[in-house]
């Protein structure tokens, strides 16, 4: 077990070498994992969606309880005239923010996001929590960077690549778990990344071998030779000498060892969703996405000691008809959202799923019926611990006129520091002890401590 940081070009080169000394191209995954001595939160598990481009967080939970400041600060009807969904057609949810229409429907099957936040779809009572006007200090609307920060929980720092939920796995790794993370994606997310190396998945079914490779069994005294793949990476005599053997053995003996977890707990074990799941999984227009969400259900419950799992939905970067695109974005998070409360049920109290997004959008349209890069933006979570209410937008905490409320008044200024929201979920569901917090999200009590606006003051949206 290789017990160092690897530079991110160092980790490609020799992980696209052993993988494809072994047939199995470069694309598939494998991991390395630090054993610590730290202990493990028992059975407290997360699950996030990435919303990639920037969600329009003002169209997605509408507050039509901004009248407006005067001016040239309309209310959102009057700052969206084409793109403004009528107030008939939304979801009230507090009586100042609604939601989309578009996240809920009473037709059998559909999204029941609006149902999910009044806690009327069954006796769980309210569990999903809406944090408005989430971000940072000094915005960046690159989406390169600014999605980075959101990762790595370091804004301003482009290159580290090192992520926020890498970290605590890495204080709490655990030795005898081959699963505590994993990320069902195309390729991995930086929050993933670092020191820790989690598994990667196109997809549960990618995670195989070919049908001709036999992955076989690893040398014991009585057969030191072993068979097949694990007879060839379980070799102890190969020459130490050579600075790459003990990198490539590992390696290999390590992506054998997930290939063997997995078709031993997860590929070989059936999975049905629950009924009210299927439905809705089989819904979602993208379909990518769908196999996602689906799979990091599976492996929230069939594998007990994973903890944290994750995916992306694409396709948020609205500049151009985004009253044609937004709706089926939304459609597709709400159906997902809605699967997973009722897929999730046999793990909800310990469970809690979380979105986020690099940025808000502008609070007026653009002339191509779109919204431009903006700044603060909105986030969902869901779970058996969540205080279910919206945050940050209701008529106590969203003035007259605060849709343009960034100095340069052309986006909604941001109340809450998304490392805030990390912050909570650590400390409150994770078991992230106090004296840890800074590894995890680097400074982060010298941020509290020097924060006179409120930024990172907890919303207490977990109990």
């Amino acid at each position: 077990m290789i017990e160092r940081i690897l530079e991110r070009r160092e980790f490609f080169r020799w992980s696209a070498a052993s993988l494809t000394a072994l047939g199995l191209g470069s694309t598939m995954p494998l991991f390395l994992r630090r054993a610590l001595a730290a202990p493990l939160a028992s059975g407290k598990k997360l699950m996030f969606i990435f919303l990639r481009g920037g969600v329009d967080a003002v169209q997605a939970v509408i507050p039509y309880g901004d009248a407006g400041g005067g001016g040239d600060k309309p209310d959102y009807l009057g700052a969206r005239p084409r793109l403004a969904v009528p107030p008939a057609q939304a979801h009230d949810l507090n009586g100042f923010a609604s939601l989309n229409p578009a996240l809920q429907t009473t037709a059998p099957g559909g999204p029941r996001v609006a149902d999910i936040f009044h806690g009327t779809l069954d006796g769980r009572g309210r569990q999903l929590a809406i944090l408005h006007r989430v971000g940072y200090q000094q915005q960046n609307r690159s989406h390169f960077n600014s999605q980075q920060f959101w990762e790595n929980a370091v804004p301003g720092n482009q290159a580290l690549e090192e992520g926020w939920l890498n970290r605590y796995i890495t204080e709490y790794a655990d030795a005898g778990n081959p699963l505590q993370a994993a990320t069902i994606n195309g390729n991995q997310l930086v929050m993933m990344k670092g020191q820790t190396l989690i598994p990667v998945l196109r997809s549960i079914d990618d995670f195989s071998l070919p049908s001709n490779v036999e992955l076989g069994v690893f040398p014991t005294p009585a057969n030191r030779r072993g068979s097949g793949l694990k007879g060839a990476y379980g070799q102890t005599g190969f020459d130490p000498a050579v600075s790459y053997n003990a990198l490539t053995y590992g390696t290999g003996r390590r992506l054998l060892e997930s290939l063997q977890f997995f078709e031993d707990n997860v590929r070989s074990v059936p999975y049905t969703p629950a009924p009210e799941a299927a439905s809705r999984y089989a819904a979602i227009g993208d379909r990518r996405f769908a196999g996602f969400v689906q799979d990091c259900a599976r492996l929230m419950k069939q594998v007990g000691d994973l903890q944290i799992v994750g995916c992306n939905q694409d396709g948020y970067d609205t500049h151009g008809a985004e009253d044609r695109r937004f709706p089926n974005l939304m459609r597709d998070l709400g159906l997902a959202l809605t699967a997973l409360y009722f897929d999730l049920e046999p793990i909800w109290d310990d469970t809690i799923i979380v979105t986020m997004s690099e940025f808000g959008r502008t609070s007026l349209e653009n002339g191509n019926l779109g919204t431009d890069h903006g700044e603060s933006t909105c986030m969902f979570v869901m779970g058996g611990p969540v205080r279910g209410g919206v945050y940050n937008c209701d008529a106590s905490s969203w003035a007259n006129g605060d849709l343009f409320s960034t100095p340069n008044g052309r986006y909604v200024a941001h109340r809450t520091d998304f490392r805030a929201v990390y912050h909570e979920i650590i400390t409150r569901h994770l078991g992230d002890p106090a004296n840890k917090i800074d590894s995890i999200i680097p400074d982060y009590s010298a941020l509290e401590g020097a924060d006179t606006q409120g930024y990172f003051s907890s919303l207490g949206f977990l109990a």
